[in-house]
Parts: C-alpha cells; sequence; structure tokens
C-alpha cells in the first residue's frame, strides 16, 4: 500500500516538473489529433433553435444536394447540432465546430472568428455572433458561402499537409511548367505530348459488397493565351472534350472522356482569386463515350506567371461503389497546391 502512494506521488512530481517546469515544453503534444472527417459540421447552438427556423435555415445551406456527382446526389455537408457548454469528450476531436452565439448586445456586422486547435491539432473552429434570431437565419441564408469558403480552405490545407512535393507530377512537370505540387504518392503518369499531361492513381477499396477499384486522375495542359474569352465556363468545355477526345481514350479510340450535359447533371461555372491569381472553377461529371465508365471532375484555370499561356487543371473520379466527394477534395486539394 504504502509502495503504491510512494510511486503515485513520484509520478506525479515527474508530470509536474515536465509540464511546469521545462522551458519547451508544447501543450499540443497532450491534444489527439482532430478527425479528417472533412464533409461533417458540428454546429454548437442553443437547443431551443435546433428545429425552428434558425436550425432548419442552417440544413437548408449547408446540407444542399451536390449535382455536380452522379445519382444519388452527395449532400454538400452533413450537419448536425450540439449543445455549446455540454460537449462530449468523444466528439471534441472533430474536424470542425461551428459557434453560433445569439446575444442582444452582439453588434450588428457578424464577422466570422477563427480559432484553430482548441481540443485536438488539426481542428477548425468558426464563432459567430448575431443580435437576434432572425439576423442569425439571414446570414445563413444570403452569407453561407463565407462559412464555406473559410471551411474549403482550412480542409485543403490540412490535407495537403500529409502530402509532398517530392512527387510524380513535379519530376515530369520540372523542365516544362513552373508549377510545384504538393501530392501523395502513387500517381503513375499514363501519357504525355506537348503541353499535355495525364497522370493517375489506382487504389482498391472494400465495402459490404466485395473489393473495388477507385480510378484517380490529374489532367494538365497548357493553351497560348489570346484574350479572355479562354475563361468563358463553355469555351474551357469545349477545350476540355477536344483534350478528351485526343488523348482520354478508352478501350479503342471510339470510347473516349466527355462533359455530362442532361437534365440530371449541372455544371458549375465560378470564378474566384487564389493568391491574388484569377482562377475559373468548373464542377460537373464527365463519361466515356461508348462505355458505361464516369463519374465527377473538377478544373481549375488560371494565367502562368508570365500571363502567356492558360493553365488548366482537370481531376476526375472513377469510384462507382463509393461516395465521390472525399476524393474529389482530395484531388482539388493537389490542384490548388500548385496555384501561384
Amino acid at each position: 500500500m504504502y509502495i503504491k502512494i510512494i510511486y503515485r506521488v513520484i509520478v506525479f512530481i515527474s508530470l509536474f516538473w515536465l509540464l511546469g517546469c521545462r522551458s519547451d515544453y508544447n501543450p499540443n503534444l497532450l491534444k489527439p489529433k482532430a478527425k479528417n472527417n472533412f464533409g461533417e459540421i458540428l454546429f454548437a447552438l442553443d437547443k431551443k433553435y435546433w428545429k425552428d427556423d434558425l436550425g432548419q435555415q442552417i440544413k437548408n445551406s449547408f446540407e444542399n444536394l451536390v449535382k455536380t456527382t452522379p445519382l444519388p446526389y452527395e449532400k454538400e455537408y452533413i450537419t448536425d447540432f450540439v449543445v455549446p457548454n455540454k460537449i462530449l469528450k468523444n466528439i471534441k476531436n472533430n474536424n470542425c465546430f461551428i459557434f453560433v452565439e445569439i446575444e442582444s448586445y452582439n453588434p450588428k456586422k457578424t464577422t466570422p472568428i477563427i480559432k484553430t486547435d482548441l481540443w485536438a491539432n488539426g481542428q477548425l473552429i468558426i464563432e459567430l455572433k448575431f443580435n437576434s434570431k432572425n439576423s442569425a437565419i439571414n446570414y445563413f441564408k444570403t452569407n453561407s458561402n463565407e462559412v464555406k469558403s473559410i471551411l474549403k480552405d482550412f480542409n485543403l490545407k490540412k490535407i495537403t499537409s500529409n502530402f509532398s512535393k517530392n512527387n510524380i507530377l513535379n519530376l515530369v512537370l520540372k523542365d516544362f511548367v513552373d508549377l510545384n505540387f504538393k501530392a501523395p504518392k502513387g500517381f503513375k503518369l499514363n501519357k504525355k505530348s506537348q503541353n499535355f499531361w495525364w497522370w493517375s492513381k489506382l487504389e482498391i477499396q472494400k465495402d459490404q459488397n466485395g473489393s473495388h477499384e477507385i480510378q484517380k486522375g490529374i489532367i494538365l495542359y497548357e493553351t497560348p493565351y489570346l484574350n479572355k474569352n479562354q475563361f468563358d465556363g463553355d469555351f474551357i468545355i469545349s477545350l476540355n472534350d477536344s483534350i478528351g477526345k485526343k488523348f482520354l481514350l478508352g478501350k479503342d479510340s471510339s470510347s473516349f472522356i466527355q462533359t455530362v450535359k442532361n437534365d440530371f447533371s449541372s455544371v458549375i461555372d465560378t470564378s474566384f482569386h487564389i493568391n491574388n491569381k484569377y482562377v475559373r472553377l468548373l464542377k460537373g461529371c464527365w463519361t466515356m463515350t461508348n462505355d458505361k465508365m464516369g463519374g465527377p471532375f473538377i478544373s481549375y484555370s488560371w494565367l502562368s506567371s508570365n500571363n502567356s499561356k492558360v493553365i488548366t487543371v482537370q481531376g476526375y473520379i472513377y469510384a462507382p461503389n463509393f461516395k465521390k466527394s472525399k476524393f474529389l477534395r482530395e484531388l482539388e486539394a493537389i490542384i490548388v497546391s500548385g496555384i501561384k
């Protein structure tokens, strides 16, 4: 009995010395790693709002069906609610929490407050303060993209934090293109031509029906910059399809990748800036003409560093037995890491 007491005292003193006396002590070493559930958000919100207009508006804003993926459509995010002051230990390592606070003394304009690594390393915390329930509802109805942009930027950087610049993409491009991507291992070069490169990575994953193949592809091509019309969405789609017909072939020349254009699949076409660089983003679905393959794609176009060429990088996924968003997010992280 006395031996156990003495042992506990020694352990306590040792920990006290390690944690309290050493100048190089890093409290983050004691935190767990946050989950990589990039498609999930926990909203810390007073329970009385969960099932009323505010809770419903949050669901409507963040759980949109993404119609740039094949049927069945996936939700943009999976959301759930937690009581702010009663967050259980087993969920404190969630990737993202959004705290929604409604108090009469809060300012009229809501500006997201960003914090990281509160309970776990690699965790994002966004605080939103409103002066009324109606102002909160209006914010999520009209300005939810502000939060989505913060979350997307955080997630893409977190994904590439585990990637390396020592990869096959950069090795192949180093003598041709002034780009530097962060990417995981496993990609292989399928084809290259003048101003064109195509890599892919094959993985095997299991579900309840057995093992299935997943293909992740990255296509890069350059064209001389002539005018701003080259950043028009329809122009880029047309160019992507011509590239597909020429290079991205299936079993024979009658089978090639093309953009899907029908009532069930839409193409999102938007523009913004990354690192002060104008970027055109397209999302949609691709299909293999005269074959049964297909899936989602994401395409980024921007000007080269000397403004002489338009660079387009497209990522595509073939994973018929699995949800596609998480794989597409990985490819997007690789592409964005090279924009400068």
